[in-house]
Order: C-alpha cells, then sequence, then structure tokens
C-alpha cells in the first residue's frame, strides 16, 4: 500500500509594492490604476482560457496562454505569479502531466487571489 501525501498550499500572493509605487509615480496614480485593472482582466481571460486549453489537453496553446500572463504580472508587480508561470511551462517542456497539474493549480490560485485582492479594494498604494 502506497501513502498518500495531503500538500498544505502556503503561498501568499502579493503585489511588488515597489513596482505598483513605481508605476503610479512615473504614469500618475489614475493612470495605473486603469493599467493595474486592465492587466488584470486580461490575466482573468487567459485564466479561464487555460482552464479550457488544459482540461481539453491543447498543450500548445496551454503554453501561449500561460506564456502571455507572465510579461503581465511581471508589469503590474506580481513577480511570483511570473515564476510560477515559468515553471509551468518547464512542466509542459518536460511532458511531466503531474508537475504540469500541481504547478498549473498554483499558478491560477496565486494569480486569482491577487485578483480577488484588487477586487475587494485592498489598498494597493497606488
Amino acid at each position: 500500500m502506497q501513502t498518500i501525501s495531503i500538500l498544505h498550499p502556503r503561498d501568499i500572493a502579493s503585489f511588488d509594492m515597489g513596482t505598483l509605487d513605481g508605476l503610479s509615480r512615473d504614469l500618475g496614480p489614475s493612470v495605473a490604476e486603469n493599467i493595474l485593472c486592465r492587466a488584470l482582466e486580461d490575466i482573468a481571460i487567459r485564466f479561464a482560457q487555460i482552464r479550457e486549453e488544459y482540461g481539453t489537453g491543447n498543450h500548445q496553446a496551454l503554453r501561449k496562454s500561460v506564456h502571455a500572463v507572465i510579461p503581465i504580472a511581471a508589469q503590474i508587480g506580481l513577480p511570483g505569479l511570473s515564476r510560477i508561470g515559468r515553471d509551468v511551462l518547464t512542466c509542459l517542456d518536460q511532458a511531466d502531466p503531474v508537475a504540469l497539474s500541481a504547478t498549473l493549480c498554483r499558478f491560477l490560485r496565486w494569480g486569482e487571489t491577487a485578483i480577488a485582492c484588487a477586487d475587494m479594494g485592498t489598498d494597493l498604494s497606488l
């Protein structure tokens, strides 16, 4: 009999305040907030595509969608999401379905937490 491990995720999705402050300083608060909102909407749309592509086994489209999220996340101060996105691409490259499943779940969970923080009106220093 094999032992099944139960993992308890301990990641805390957070925005890099330096990046957000830089956007606000360079572009002004209202433009920075607009960019942040549009970027989060874009990520949310791409997450729906990612779920569909993973569910249908379309790894080529999945790669493209995950790859598209990485620079968006970096631009708006989500370096953790960018890093996990690169991990998802590595799992795709290595054709490791178990690692892909776990890493993709982490990617989606992390991003959705960041989106939820913004939706709840959490002060993001803009």
